[in-house]
């Protein structure tokens, strides 16, 4: 029963990755450049990288309120899980950071 729910997952996968490479295959970069028109080139591309800080922060904080409440009875193992997810925080905010997202205009 289990391997049949695993193949299942696994052929999916594969067909996911057909397509990808499928898709890679016949992509063509464009070869003229595009202008864009006025009412684009007032408009900051660099939102991603604030909404991502947002993303980051809020997030961990979130999360790490319960966790904080439960931390006592679950022990080194709720500490584990949660270095981990700030390790992943904070490589998003690394790359904010090297994006420039962190630097006052």
């Amino acid at each position: 029963m289990i391997l049949q729910t695993y193949t299942i997952v696994a052929l999916i996968g594969l067909s996911a990755l057909g397509v990808s490479l499928l898709a890679a295959a016949f992509w063509r970069p464009p070869s003229e450049s595009l202008s864009a028109p006025d009412s684009w080139k007032k408009y900051r591309f660099g939102f991603t990288t604030y909404a991502l800080i947002f993303v980051a922060f809020d997030m961990e904080m979130i999360f790490m309120y319960p966790w904080a409440v439960v931390f006592a009875e679950i022990g080194l193992k709720a500490f584990l899980d949660m270095l981990v997810f700030i390790a992943l925080l904070s490589g998003g905010i690394a790359y904010a950071w090297g994006m420039g997202g962190l630097k006052w205009e």
